[in-house]
């Protein structure tokens, strides 16, 4: 359920609308499911739906959603900056993350981040020596 309001959040923000066929278009799925993930989502007072009609958030639906994005953004952001990890690996991780992660451990991530970025990478270190730390260590740590 929580693809389905990123994915309306996203369309609003794009499109100021969304639409059955263009969830199913972005989540790779077909429109029958995506109608009764909205039913769904409508019983729980998420969205605002009826039958061919554009689909809206609630504010409650809207604020989940919001936070399924940052949850999202502290993870890739933690996994690419720190970790070195490949911006579509980080990504595809990241998408797979924020549905389990606490916003309260997506904020530690996120404050971790900046950290790094701020007194280690751009004071001590530069971007470059810091990957191959993370890959020697990577690399080192399953030879043993």
């Amino acid at each position: 359920m929580e693809d389905y309001l990123e994915t309306i959040l996203t369309l609003e923000s794009s499109r100021r609308v969304a639409r059955v066929k263009d969830i199913a278009e972005a989540l790779g799925v077909q429109m029958p499911s995506v109608t009764s993930a909205l039913k769904t989502l409508k019983e729980r007072g998420m969205v605002n739906y009826e039958k061919n009609s554009y689909i809206m958030l609630t504010e409650k639906g809207k604020q989940v959603a919001e936070s399924i994005i940052k949850r999202h953004f502290a993870v890739a952001g933690f996994l690419q900056k720190v970790l070195c990890v490949p911006t579509e690996q980080s990504q595809e991780t990241a998408c797979r993350i924020e549905h389990v992660i606490t916003p309260d451990i997506a904020h530690r991530l996120q404050n971790l981040t900046g950290y790094i970025e701020k007194h280690v990478l751009d004071e001590k270190i530069n971007h470059q020596s810091w990957e191959n730390i993370i890959i020697e260590s990577e690399n080192s740590g399953t030879d043993r």
